[in-house]
Order: C-alpha cells, then sequence, then structure tokens
C-alpha cells in the first residue's frame, strides 16, 4: 500500500464535504465492540434446523461445541452440526448470560446455488471486530444480502453468487456535487489500489444507484463506461486498467427471482444511507465493513481528502484483515 499512498498526491484535488458516520445506529442490531469482546463464533443468521436453533438469536456467541472451543467460522464448521446428530452447544447470550443448547441439524438445501448451507451463518468474533466504529453501519455483521446487480460488460450477479470470494463493494450515487467528486477520487483510488487487491483475490466491484433519497436518475452502461473513461488516471504515460462496473437493474431488467441474498428479505437498497456505501465481504460472505458517507481524516493523516482517506482505509483493511 505504500506505492498506493505515495501515488495519491498524484490524483487531483477535489474538495468534499465529509460526513462522520458514527455506527450504533438506533434500530438496528449493529454488533460493537463491547458485544464482540467475550469471543467465540457469532451468529451472524439463523435459519433454522431440526431441534434447538429456535434457542439461538443473531448476537449471540458459540463458545463452545460439544465441549470443545471455537473461535471462527472455520471452527464451526468442522465440527460438522449438519450431520443430523445432537451436538451441545454452549452459548454467550446477547444479554450475557450463558446457556447450553442442544441442536439437531442437517444441510438445507434451499438454497441455490449454495449447497450444504448450515444453520447457522457464523463469524469469528475477534475477526469481526477489527473493523473500526465508524465502518459498522446496517448490513455490518449481517450476511450479504439480497441484490441484482448487473456488470456492465455483461451479465448478473446476487448476493448468494458472491459467497466463496473476497469482494470490495462500492456502491454510490451522484444526486450531489459532493457525491459526483467522490465518485470520482474512489474511482481513481480504486484504479490505482486494483493490482494489490488482485494478488490478495479480491474482487472489486464499483455499483452506481440511485439511492433511495437519491435526485438524479441511474445511470446506464454507456453512461458508466463514458465515466470511466473520463475520469481514469494515467501512470508513466500509461492509462490504469478499468475497474469492474455494475449497476442496479432498471425497470425492464428487474427480476425479483434473481433477487438473492444469503439472508431472507434482507436487501442491499433498503440499507443504503448516505452515498458513498462501502462494503466489504469475506469468503465467508459475512460483511466486516460498511461504512457510509466520507470520514474525516484524524489530525496528522497521511491523506487529507474525506473521499481518498476513505476508500483508502477500506482498502488497507481488505488487504490486511479481511
Amino acid at each position: 500500500m505504500k506505492r498506493l499512498l505515495a501515488s495519491i498526491g498524484l490524483l487531483s484535488a477535489l474538495t468534499l464535504g465529509g460526513c462522520d458516520t458514527k455506527s450504533g445506529t438506533t434500530g438496528f442490531d449493529i454488533p460493537m465492540s463491547k458485544d464482540l469482546e467475550p469471543g467465540g463464533v457469532y451468529v451472524v443468521y439463523n435459519h433454522g434446523c431440526t431441534k434447538g436453533c429456535d434457542q439461538i438469536e443473531k448476537g449471540d456467541l458459540i463458545q463452545k461445541i460439544d465441549g470443545k472451543a471455537v473461535s471462527t467460522g472455520a471452527d464451526f464448521d468442522a465440527a460438522n452440526v449438519i450431520d443430523g446428530q445432537p451436538h451441545q452447544l454452549e452459548v454467550r447470550k446477547k444479554d450475557g448470560s450463558t446457556a447450553t443448547v442442544e441442536i439437531v441439524a442437517s444441510p438445507k438445501t434451499d438454497m441455490p446455488p449454495l449447497e450444504n448451507v448450515p444453520p447457522f451463518w457464523t463469524s469469528g468474533a475477534a475477526r469481526l471486530n477489527q473493523a473500526p466504529e465508524w465502518a459498522r453501519r446496517r448490513m455490518f455483521g449481517h450476511a450479504s444480502p439480497m441484490a441484482m446487480l448487473v456488470n456492465t460488460d455483461g451479465g448478473i450477479f446476487d448476493g448468494r453468487q458472491l459467497h466463496g470470494k473476497k469482494h470490495l463493494m462500492v456502491y454510490w450515487d451522484r444526486g450531489d456535487r459532493e457525491e459526483q467528486a467522490a465518485a470520482v477520487a474512489l474511482l481513481q483510488v480504486l484504479q490505482k489500489a486494483q493490482p494489490d487487491l488482485k494478488a490478495k483475490d479480491i474482487d472489486i466491484m464499483y455499483i452506481q444507484l440511485q439511492f433511495p433519497t437519491g435526485r438524479q436518475v441511474a445511470m446506464n452502461d454507456s453512461d458508466l463506461r463514458e465515466f470511466q473513461k473520463k475520469w481514469t488516471v494515467e501512470q508513466g504515460g500509461q492509462k490504469l486498467a478499468p475497474i469492474p462496473m455494475y449497476r442496479f437493474p432498471n425497470k425492464t431488467e428487474f427480476n425479483e427471482a434473481r433477487q438473492l441474498g444469503m439472508e431472507n428479505a434482507y436487501t442491499v437498497f433498503e440499507n443504503l444511507g448516505k452515498s458513498p456505501v462501502i462494503v466489504l465481504l469475506d469468503e465467508r460472505g459475512v460483511v466486516r465493513w460498511n461504512s457510509e458517507g466520507l470520514q474525516q481524516p484524524p489530525a496528522g493523516a497521511q491523506v487529507a481528502d474525506p473521499a481518498q482517506y476513505t476508500i483508502i482505509e477500506a482498502v488497507e483493511f481488505a488487504l490486511n484483515k479481511l
């Protein structure tokens, strides 16, 4: 990332009014540090099972399975609780109490293309707790929400297809000058960061749409290609490679059956606040970062521009912690 930080100075200075987004939004069940510090395996979502799953809630921390301590999602998978046999879970509840729950579960087969779906989507509490407080907005700590995304080069993707690989996703609007300037800054930083992200097998998804409170219609494929062509930066006399561009489907393209996710009836669109919204998905499909708007750089930061600072922080998290 030193190469990226050094190259940021080549970008034009964009005047942006930052939004110091704070986490812990009222009305949303967002895991904060105090909720995750006890450790164990965080229950992201409960699909249900034959027996016992009704006693487990999102936000519970599984401490042991059949007497063996667990601390990561991989530990939960290794316990093989979907073999149809009874398993004892020692759980720290959200209110701080403890409980022992016996579950009986089999693989769920009704979420194609996902196979052998367990009763819970899970994440290691310590791993989830790495995100800064300002990057814990509405989707943080959830499994990949329902979405239908159209690639400007062809192809449709949904929230389930994102499972199994890491993604850096930026949802952006162009409703005002601040959002338009931020969109350019984020695009250019991601172009510079793309080689580093590819080396870590992290896919970029730069997604344009009209936010719920947006004031301009969404861009079409031609608009987005022209936008990227216009604002692509050069290094050493060569234009940098384009980044993958996506958009939400228009009314003709939209197919409710293709709007899929890893949680039921939980969509990206209903959880969008102020543009830009940055989402980092790990390989388990868990949202490990969800920032909203622009974060003001702290005193002494190497980058003073809020848009550049926000996306660089997200990129560095993706490279080092995702």
